[in-house]
């Protein structure tokens, strides 16, 4: 689990929904386990943009202000989504059909890319709205958050490199906030802490490599690829669900 956190998670091919098949196959199922290896793999973002996140906080320049303000404000349609249908968007998870059909949906959405025209434009105020609906729409197991955002960037135009940036940007206060909430659940699972740390050094290397991996992606032009294979699970599993 660890290991399919840490590469699912920033690759565009949904870490819930691969941590979801497992829960559906193995019989282990822990929101609050799986939101701590979240947090391991955001802590993989905070190392790799650390000279980008300690230029950002230089408050004093007025671009810095925006740029955390369209962060701030691309979060917000993902936490009403998460608080007003957290039992709905649960109930999902144990649905292999449903997982299935979210699968081809994020295969569809990234492979759209190919067709989208980039415009080297800067993230506005409409752009990280836009960003942030489609993030509140990968709440939702097997569609890709990282996918999703990125999508939502391509098609506004942005410079897939910073489309990427600010899709990791966004994700920080997000899984942050949901690390906080689920603290008492993991403690409650009584997991053996040794297990904690194993896997929370495991989700961080590994996530470590798969960013640095997707950057160099990113680059070829071979971004929508990554929908054939969402596509192609999809199916796969809506096959399984049917037996």
């Amino acid at each position: 689990m660890s290991v399919i956190q840490g590469v699912a998670e920033w690759l565009p091919i949904s870490s819930s929904g691969h941590l979801a098949l497992m829960h559906n196959f193995f019989g282990f199922q822990s929101l609050s386990f799986d939101v701590f290896l979240h947090f391991a793999s955001i802590l993989a973002v905070l190392f790799i943009f650390r000279k980008d996140i300690i230029q950002l906080l230089n408050l004093r320049k007025k671009e810095n202000l925006n740029y955390i303000f369209f962060i701030l404000l691309g979060i917000i349609p993902a936490g009403l989504v998460g608080v007003l249908f957290k039992d709905q968007i649960e109930s999902f998870f144990s649905s292999l059909f449903y997982l299935g059909i979210f699968f081809i949906v994020s295969g569809i959405l990234i492979y759209s890319t190919k067709f989208a025209q980039v415009k080297s434009k800067k993230i506005g105020l409409f752009d990280s709205l836009f960003i942030g609906v489609f993030q509140a729409v990968a709440i939702l197991p097997g569609i890709s958050r990282s996918g999703a955002t990125i999508s939502g960037g391509i098609f506004r135009g942005i410079k897939k490199e910073e489309a990427v940036k600010f899709s990791f940007f966004m994700a920080i206060p997000i899984v942050l906030g949901a690390a906080v909430i689920e603290l008492k659940d993991l403690v409650a699972t009584n997991l053996d802490y040794s297990l904690l740390i194993v896997s929370f050094i495991i989700t961080f290397l590994v996530s470590l490599f798969t960013i640095k991996l997707l950057l160099k992606i990113i680059k070829t032009d071979k971004f929508y690829l990554f929908g054939v294979y969402n596509f192609v699970l999809g199916i796969l599993v809506v096959i399984w669900s049917l037996k």
